[in-house]
């Protein structure tokens, strides 16, 4: 991703709260190998983010629903996270375009908290 949109990203308008872009900003660092899964429990990464594991997995969940954390895989009940290879990518040029080959870019603007609690469905509307 560019500059200029790593600063829309983190600019107030994406709609990103400072735990959601905490949050990334830590999956996006904590990548040690060429897209390779953050291979830590939910518990323990909110333990290091002095979070609670539910708040982290609501933020998780909405990361994932915006396409800026993918699933990489799990162990057991426990699933892996990295971040979107657009957003950032550990290795070679050329390792890089084929991994974004797989996937959408992720949005920028994700829509404030507020917005995205009132776009759930209620129970007896159609998807």
């Amino acid at each position: 991703m560019g500059i200029r949109r790593g600063r829309e990203l983190a600019s107030k308008g994406s709609g990103l709260s400072d735990r959601e872009f905490r949050v990334l900003v830590w999956y996006w660092f904590a990548t040690e190998e060429a897209q390779g899964p953050v291979q830590m429990t939910g518990a323990d990464v909110a333990k290091e983010m002095g979070m609670s594991p539910d708040a982290l997995g609501r933020t998780v969940k909405m990361l994932k629903a915006s396409r800026l954390l993918v699933e990489a895989g799990g162990i057991g009940r426990t699933t892996f996270y990295r971040t979107n290879p657009h957003l950032a990518f550990i290795g070679s040029g050329f390792a890089h375009r084929e991994a974004v080959k797989e996937w959408n870019p992720p949005a920028v603007q994700v829509g404030t908290p507020a917005e995205r609690r009132t776009k759930k469905q209620t129970k007896g509307e159609a998807s």
